[in-house]
């Protein structure tokens, strides 16, 4: 007889609550986005900055900018869907809320309250029922976790390139040995901005400032909260929130456009590459590239707010977005007015186009892109007449900003001075010569910036040049170029509407990519990204070999110049005239050329920026930016922090320090000396007076720069000289009662000082060859 043994079934192990199940997936989640923030605390704590004052910025930065901005951004209109995403369009809005709260607290002199502004929205939002579900994301659209990771991987590289190549050159005062001067005129700005609406211009006292300081009152909100040091801020803690802020803010952008979830990682992409060589030593210790910067806080603070307010424009138009959503676009469009001057135009470009195709394509007039094109011109020219400022000066000349290229000047024989000449470059009316060294550094430019160029494919593109939104993105690249080609600033300052509009280019770039390869496998899309990146950064590498310094007569210089143009352009057409016959071969390239070719452009800067690295391996550099020109002493450094904390932040200084180099101030100088207005935080009578709006409009009178013109005030020129070299009683008196003069800094590098003033104002200080004074009340 047969024994059926049955075996027992090992009990099936109890499930896992799902309360673990969701802390682990929140984990998993939130894991990548740990990493941009480390990155940033490291490299901040390999450049000296104490971490107390890194987690009081970053509690200030999450509590009160991108925290409040989001939650009135959901209020308003709604959620992307993601935190990511929502973080970046909401700490634009945050900060726009935050200037709201800081003009109003400032004026009435409320600044040492101002936190109460931002934990006003928190309060409101978590005691409001009908406030409190904005806390929570409505309807949840998770991105893959690659989108997560692809991001935090640029966004790492990002802050380690910035802190540990670029901040860690320009060394804050008091440590460093030369001051880039944008740097110093900004903090005598944020200096400024902390205790007066309207401002008053720092270097001429009782003068409106009239700049695009929005970036410095920002500034100047986050130091009346956090306490710390204007210094600090400026040189090393605002910018990595603003960039990574305006990261996620471009991918939204790419995202909302193309509708293709991984266009966002193809805009970090292009972000950080060009970034990238900053971690090389030798590296130069400028910013000209890319839409942050260290050296022009405006301009960063400009990225974020085009970006956001692009966004909101174009869900107002077509992407269903609600009422609220206007006010948003018209908040964030205020902000980059405020910025920069390019910022509006490229906007309006958008929206000019844009309506232009649905006029064309529906034969009737496109009401509500009419109403908020009224809108940004409204503010456009608000902001013009209000904070733009830095435009005087400037002309309109066709390829104006040729003057500013390498090898441009010898290769033309054109001398002429920037802003300054007709409406068409005089080297295209020139010898043939002329014409040629023109076209060729023409050439360069445009290669230079392809692509800032492919983007204008959405126009020639079936799968995409039916949506207005192409057309949206067409218009704002062709705004920056127009205003690069035709703006003639003196200091090549129309640069900056080709870095506003990079957001745009990249979301173009990436959108024309999206549409070329819908329906294709992971495995082919996979393979042309990397070809096309790999034949990109190849064509830019060989560019590079062939470049050379232009010397020689200027038919060699023209040679010089057009071997890496031709040499760029002749590998292209090779390329092209080999993907050709292959793809009809391969049935599976077919209609993959789009995205190859702009993944070769993407994959240029690739190239480009290994290139240049790789020709400066062996240069260990100099460790911080130097230079003679800009060199400030340690005596006057030091002077200037005595007399910031002996004196009162309305007190006015009079002082000799009005130009750069130390020296002799005789006419002629260069008018951007701050040590008074920017490391002492203080007004002053007069100090330099290159970036004043009556400065700039003198550029080019007797044929020189705007920088070394005579002060447009030779009033205050005189008395602050007969002061220090022949002192009475009476002069000082009317420096005391006509301009409110309290104190007086003395530097004998610039000038002769009387002994006689020792006995008519009391000499508080002196360090090494600075002498402070201060004068008796009246």
């Amino acid at each position: 007889m047969m024994s059926v043994i049955q075996r027992r079934q090992a009990p099936a192990p109890p499930a896992e609550p799902r309360r673990a199940v969701r802390a682990r997936s929140l984990s998993l989640t939130v894991l990548p986005w740990l990493f941009p923030p480390l990155a940033s605390v490291v490299g901040l704590l390999m450049i000296d900055v104490p971490l107390g004052a890194i987690v009081r910025y970053a509690a200030y930065f999450v509590a009160c900018v991108a925290l409040p901005g989001v939650l009135l951004m959901r209020a308003l209109w709604r959620s992307t869907g993601s935190w990511a995403e929502d973080v970046g369009l909401g700490s634009g809005v945050g900060i726009a809320y935050q200037l709201a709260g800081w003009a109003l607290f400032t004026w009435l002199g409320w600044q040492q309250v101002l936190v109460v502004w931002p934990v006003l929205v928190l309060l409101c939002f978590a005691l409001v029922p009908r406030l409190r579900p904005y806390w929570r994301i409505a309807e949840p659209e998770p991105l893959p976790m690659a989108w997560s990771w692809g991001l935090s991987i640029c966004m790492s590289l990002l802050a380690l390139a910035i802190t540990l190549g670029l901040m860690a050159d320009h060394v804050p005062p008091p440590r460093g040995v030369s001051y880039y001067p944008d740097l110093l005129y900004h903090l005598s700005m944020v200096n400024e901005l902390l205790r007066s609406v309207p401002p008053q211009l720092p270097q001429v006292a009782g003068e409106a400032l009239e700049y695009h300081w929005f970036s410095d009152a920002d500034i100047a909100g986050a130091v009346d909260i956090t306490g710390l040091s204007p210094v600090l801020v400026l040189y090393r803690l605002s910018m990595l929130p603003l960039t990574f802020a305006a990261l996620l803010a471009g991918a939204a952008l790419a995202r909302q456009v193309s509708r293709v979830w991984w266009t966002g990682l193809v805009v970090g992409f292009i972000f950080v590459v060009p970034h990238l060589g900053f971690l090389v030593p030798a590296w130069p210790q400028v910013d000209p590239i890319g839409p942050v910067s260290l050296l022009s806080p405006s301009q960063t603070l400009a990225t974020v707010a085009v970006t956001a307010a692009a966004c909101f424009v174009i869900a107002a138009l077509y992407r269903g977005g609600g009422r609220g959503v206007w006010v948003l676009a018209v908040a964030m469009a205020i902000v980059g007015g405020g910025s920069k001057p390019t910022v509006l135009p490229i906007l309006l470009g958008g929206v000019g186009v844009s309506a232009l195709y649905l006029l064309l394509r529906d034969r009737r007039i496109p009401w509500r892109s009419v109403l908020i094109g009224g809108l940004l011109a409204a503010i456009a020219v608000g902001t013009m007449l209000t904070v733009a400022g830095s435009t005087s000066g400037s002309n309109v000349q066709l390829f104006a900003i040729a003057k500013f290229q390498p090898g441009y000047r010898g290769s033309t024989g054109d001398g002429s001075m920037a802003g300054t000449g007709g409406l068409l470059l005089p080297s295209l009316t020139g010898d043939r010569l002329a014409v040629a060294g023109a076209v060729v550094t023409l050439a360069a430019l445009a290669l230079a910036h392809a692509g800032l160029l492919a983007g204008f494919a959405l126009s020639k593109v079936k799968a995409v040049r039916h949506d207005p939104v192409a057309w949206w993105l067409v218009g704002a690249l062709t705004a920056s170029w127009l205003g690069l080609c035709w703006v003639d600033h003196p200091s090549a300052s129309e640069y900056y509407f080709l870095r506003s509009c990079v957001p745009f280019a990249a979301a173009a770039v990436a959108w024309l990519v999206a549409a070329a390869v819908r329906g294709r496998s992971r495995r082919t899309i996979l393979r042309v990204s990397l070809a096309g990146l790999a034949t990109g950064a190849a064509i830019a590498a060989c560019a590079d070999l062939v470049t050379e310094s232009a010397t020689g007569s200027r038919a060699a210089q023209i040679e010089v110049l057009a071997r890496p143009v031709l040499v760029a352009v002749g590998l292209a057409v090779l390329v092209l005239a080999v993907w050709l016959p292959t793809a009809r071969l391969r049935r599976g390239l077919a209609g993959l050329g789009t995205a190859f070719a702009m993944l070769m452009v993407i994959g240029l800067p690739i190239g480009s920026t290994a290139a240049d690295a790789w020709s400066v391996r062996d240069d260990p550099g100099s460790g911080g930016y130097v230079s003679t020109f800009w060199r400030i002493y340690p005596d006057e450094v030091a002077a200037a922090r005595w007399l910031a904390r002996n004196s009162s932040p309305d007190d006015v200084v009079a002082t000799n320090t009005f130009c750069r180099p130390a020296g002799a101030q005789r006419p002629g100088c260069d008018a951007r000396g701050y040590i008074v207005s920017g490391i002492a935080g203080r007004r002053t009578l007069l100090e330099g007076w290159a970036y004043t709006q009556q400065a700039l409009a003198t550029h080019g009178v007797n044929g020189r720069k705007y920088t070394v013109q005579p002060s447009p005030w030779p009033d205050r020129v005189e008395l602050t000289n007969r002061v220090l070299t022949a002192p009475t009683a009476q002069l000082l008196t009317e420096m005391r009662s006509r301009y409110g003069v309290r104190w007086i800094y003395a530097d004998l590098r610039d000038g002769p000082i009387s002994a006689k003033l020792d006995d008519l104002a009391v000499l508080r200080h002196r360090q090494s060859r600075v002498q402070i004074y201060e004068l008796a009340g009246p």
